[in-house]
């Protein structure tokens, strides 16, 4: 059940939903519901706003100095949905947006216009700095759809949620530092990917002892078992004798 307050910039979400709902007054967030999280039951709250109620935020600060202290005292976990259609200008990074019109025209508040990046930083700090999750949509009716699913999937138990596990083997992934000459050798081993390529490496930092180490010494290594150790024994015979 998707609680949805009864004010405006709420309410008028609720008739474009296709969840099961109930308007009411939330003291906290445009929208809210209870869901089930790593370690049991969690309330999960929303903020909707749009662009321009979002450049105001930012103006008067309401959203970091009063609504985000609210927000994360009730919900374990936070939305800032925020919906509308804008863009950066080639030209110089402007924040624009969609007029009434259909035409791009600045998103701006009085005579104060934004930048782009502006709204991009603000974002980074909700979601690093704050632990909020950002979301943005295009319309109401885009709204209704991202509240629909993500009440679907909240709805769901913690361990029913499978998709992340799809991609279990990484075979490429950006490294912040070079690998070692000792770390790479360890990866072309054939069932050894980077993370325990890099744990090897570190007991076994040479050639000369990666072609020595011996079965039980593997096995003193972090994820490597058994099996593991006598393929890798295997594999480096058969490069000997190759």
């Amino acid at each position: 059940m998707i609680l949805v307050d009864d004010r405006t910039g709420s309410a008028e979400i609720a008739p474009f939903l296709s969840s099961p709902n109930v308007v009411c007054r939330l003291p906290f967030a445009d929208f809210a519901w209870s869901g089930f999280g790593p370690t049991g039951p969690v309330d999960v709250g929303v903020e909707r706003k749009s662009l321009l109620d979002l450049l105001q935020s930012m103006s008067s600060g309401r959203l970091s100095g009063h609504q985000l202290v609210g927000l994360t005292q009730h919900y374990d976990w936070v939305f800032l949905l925020v919906e509308g259609v804008w863009r950066a200008d080639r030209r110089n990074g402007m924040l624009m947006r969609v007029g009434a019109k259909g035409k791009w025209i600045p998103a701006a508040q009085g005579s104060r216009r934004f930048m782009a990046r502006d709204v991009w930083a603000f974002f980074h700090s909700l979601s690093i700095i704050c632990g909020l999750q950002v979301v943005t949509t295009g319309s109401r009716w885009e709204t209704a759809r991202w509240l629909d699913a993500s009440h679907g999937w909240w709805s769901k138990g913690w361990e029913k949620h499978k998709s992340h596990l799809q991609f279990h083997r990484q075979e490429r992934f950006a490294h912040l530092t070079k690998p070692s000459l000792a770390t790479r050798v360890w990866s072309q081993f054939e069932g050894i990917g980077w993370d325990k390529a890099r744990k090897l490496a570190a007991h076994f930092p040479s050639m000369d002892s990666i072609m020595a180490a011996t079965r039980e010494e593997l096995e003193e290594v972090e994820g490597i078992g058994p099996k593991m150790a006598e393929s890798i024994i295997n594999q480096r015979r058969q490069y000997a004798d190759s």
